[in-house]
């Protein structure tokens, strides 16, 4: 199956795997607000969501450095046994200071004990996620979720509706055992294609195992910085908000957020399952040395990633914005239609940089990643306190759109002219 091929078919699969939760928790928001009432299930959204944001901090890192070290690695098994001990120890080191934090903020021991253990199962899961995406399991990502969503729905139901337990611990208590299910059904997939006798150049071969100490050097050195840019990268489409709401009070950013929320996050659900199929995919061919291939693949994905951009902001100017702000109750004002359009823009943008920054991915250069993100950053920022006074509320998805493109202008012209110059196997 040549490359091409090959992303297609992962895309669909994990496009599957990401619309099934999407689905599941869409039809289940209204049955937990009306079981836990508005504060109840915002209290506990914003506690899940930070478990989720800390696993991403904690634990980007190490499943990036998965996908792009395992294809050169000699002894497979013996790299992914070290990786995931890497995972276990890195959410070891945090357990107790986590529990420690959530039970001075909380003032509450067994709800800080399992905020931390769902810290420490979902970090494992994410990444043995990243395992499975780089044996080429995309198949197996539908059906983990499917298993991790549809037993957290059925557990966290059966203990709110037919237990006395306090709605928090239910439902941490659910995301727990839903996530430990999903991390051990993929370990076993994993294991299985390694020892399946069909595949017999999957099993482990080569060298010495690698040792544990050697591997995190290289996860620090190539992921570490990658913890820091998710975090600049989860700024630049926040500082916007902040911004809005301090000149321009809660209405305004209430309605922005609502666009903002509907477009982005549609465009991306369908747009990150091409990131998630990607790498693993690049990392694979660049060690094989097939830089063409590579440099026709990212080709295509961002010419049909700009053709979808066009079509999806003419649909929206043309009679999505009218369609959508009565679906959301925002009002019809060519403001708020503008701050739209931007923001279908922006994300875009940013989109298409994700895909050109993976060559950078591909060579190491992650500290070259992380320095241009924070330039974004910075611009986005200075933009704000300088222009923002007393401006239109364009200016505040204009900033984020402005700052998707530089750093789509970053990552498009630093060393863009050496990264395919080389002959390489394949060509």
């Amino acid at each position: 199956m040549d490359i091409f091929s090959r992303f297609k078919k992962d895309y669909v699969n994990y496009l599957v795997s990401i619309i099934i939760p999407v689905i599941i928790n869409a039809a289940s928001i209204p049955l937990f607000k009306r079981i836990l009432g508005a504060e109840g299930y915002g209290l506990f959204s914003v506690s899940f969501n930070s478990v989720l944001l800390l696993t991403a901090t904690l634990t980007g890192w190490i499943t990036q450095s998965i996908i792009r070290f395992y294809p050169a690695s000699n002894n497979k098994k013996a790299f992914i046994k070290g990786a995931v001990s890497i995972s276990l120890a890195t959410q070891l080191l945090f357990f107790v200071p986590t529990l420690l934090a959530v039970w001075y903020i909380r003032q509450d021991a067994l709800l800080a004990l399992l905020f931390a253990l769902a810290l420490l199962v979902t970090s494992l899961q994410f990444s043995m996620l990243a395992v499975s995406q780089s044996v080429f399991l995309s198949g197996k990502n539908i059906y983990s979720e499917i298993i991790r969503t549809v037993s957290y729905l059925g557990l966290a139901l059966l203990l709110l509706l037919a237990t006395p337990v306090y709605y928090m611990y239910a439902l941490f208590s659910a995301i727990i055992i839903s996530y430990l299910l999903s991390y051990l059904y993929l370990r076993k997939q994993s294991q299985q294609l390694f020892f399946a006798k069909a595949n017999p150049s999957m099993a482990a071969s080569g060298s010495e195992p690698t040792s544990s100490k050697s591997l995190w050097k290289e996860f620090m050195r190539y992921g570490g910085p990658l913890s820091l840019w998710f975090v600049f990268a989860y700024l630049l489409s926040l500082i916007d908000k902040f911004f809005l709401l301090r000149a321009h009070g809660a209405y305004v950013q209430g309605n922005y957020q609502a666009v903002f929320d509907f477009l982005s996050r549609s465009i991306t659900v369908l747009i990150s399952p091409i990131t998630t199929s990607l790498f693993p995919l690049l990392t694979t061919a660049y060690e094989l040395g097939k830089k063409r291939d590579i440099k026709k693949l990212l080709a295509r994905i961002l010419l049909v990633e700009l053709a979808a951009m066009l079509v999806a902001g003419a649909a929206y100017w043309w009679f999505g914005a009218d369609i959508l702000f009565s679906l959301i109750h925002v009002p019809k004002t060519g403001e708020y239609k503008w701050m739209g359009l931007l923001v279908i823009a922006g994300t875009f943008t940013w989109q298409m940089a994700i895909v050109i920054q993976k060559r950078y991915e591909l060579k190491f250069m992650s500290v070259t990643l992380l320095v241009m993100v924070a330039l974004a950053f910075v611009f986005q920022l200075l933009l704000y306190v300088i222009a923002g006074n007393n401006s239109s509320p364009i200016l505040y998805p204009a900033g984020f759109a402005l700052s998707a493109l530089v750093y789509l202008l970053f990552v498009s012209f630093h060393r863009f002219r050496y990264f395919f110059t080389s002959k390489q196997q394949g060509n």
